[in-house]
């Protein structure tokens, strides 16, 4: 266990009032130990004689856990998406008469159309298009 020696530090009105309103936000943290966590995060700072070279490591240490999370959550999203995409082609190639010749100019002209946007999907445009259906 650390040893602690008592000091007397003055704060503002407006300091002890943001301490206070942390401490509200953030659980397990007493007015001691928050000044003790910013004593120690400023004295990195001015160790490392400048906020990039300290914030770097940790900013690019939480980008890549972010991505990481993003990307795990993408994965999963294709994944479930591919899977009910399967079962809509499989009931639909079961439900209809389509012989090699129409099954392979779907796949192209669907190739083509997803080809000719890059991927990308306007949902406006998609949205306009259906109620254009619907109300014509």
């Amino acid at each position: 266990m650390e040893e602690y020696k008592k000091v007397t530090i003055s704060f503002t009105k407006e300091q002890l009032e943001k301490l206070d309103e942390i401490m509200s936000k953030e659980q397990g943290y007493t007015r001691s130990s928050l000044v003790r966590e910013a004593v120690d995060y400023y004295l990195g700072y001015l160790a490392q004689k400048g906020s990039v070279s300290y914030l770097s490591p940790i900013i690019s240490q939480n980008i890549k856990l972010v991505l990481s999370r993003f990307e795990e959550n993408l994965s999963e999203m294709l994944f479930k998406l591919a899977v009910e995409v399967s079962k809509s082609n499989i009931l639909s190639a079961r439900n209809s008469d389509l012989n090699d010749y129409a099954l392979n100019y779907l796949n192209d002209v669907s190739e083509q159309l997803v080809a000719e946007h890059n991927g990308v999907l306007n949902l406006e445009k998609a949205r306009d298009f259906v109620d254009g259906e619907e109300n014509g």
